[in-house]
């Protein structure tokens, strides 16, 4: 008999563990590459298809403009007063005028305002698809009573898992 408890409680602590451990691998890579420096943006449109979906995560380095190429792929607010991060290719980066020619992967033509260097938030260094709606999603009102509901569920079912444990030894 007490070879099935201990069977139940190894089942709880593992299911325990295993909420912990899928919260966390969703966390760490929406939070180690911010202490390097990585800004992380949410794609909402579906100008990079294919090479990026909407609903990427798209990380992006701080970088010289100057030193960006045609082909890099570069995240800049469109406007001043934005705080919304629009990701484009580059097609040209004008020097001269301290500019970039952007166009977005799916669109046909070019992008009708060049980008000045000063609205350059930085180079996409990368991108994982389906985890920046899933961030934002997380950073919702719902998305965190989601993630305090896992925790407030992992250490139930570990407390389960001890007080069967405790039982079995009796």
């Amino acid at each position: 008999m007490n070879g099935g408890r201990r069977v139940k409680a190894k089942i709880l602590s593992i299911a325990a563990a295993v909420l912990m451990i899928a919260v966390i691998l969703v966390a760490l890579p929406l939070t180690i590459p911010k202490l390097f420096g990585i800004h992380i943006f949410n794609l909402i449109t579906p100008s990079m298809e294919p090479a990026m979906p909407v609903g990427s995560a798209v990380y992006v380095a701080s970088c010289s403009p100057e030193s960006l190429l045609p082909g890099d792929v570069v995240a800049y607010y469109p406007g001043d007063e934005s705080d919304v991060v629009q990701t484009h290719r580059i097609t040209q980066n004008d020097t001269q005028l301290q500019q970039l020619i952007t166009k977005g992967d799916a669109n046909a033509e070019t992008d009708a305002a060049p980008v000045p260097y000063d609205r350059v938030a930085g180079k996409v260094v990368f991108s994982i698809p389906i985890l920046g709606s899933l961030a934002e999603a997380l950073h919702s009102g719902g998305g965190i009573a989601v993630c305090i509901a896992i925790f407030a569920m992992a250490f139930i079912l570990w407390t389960l898992a001890d007080k069967i444990k405790k039982e079995s030894f009796k």
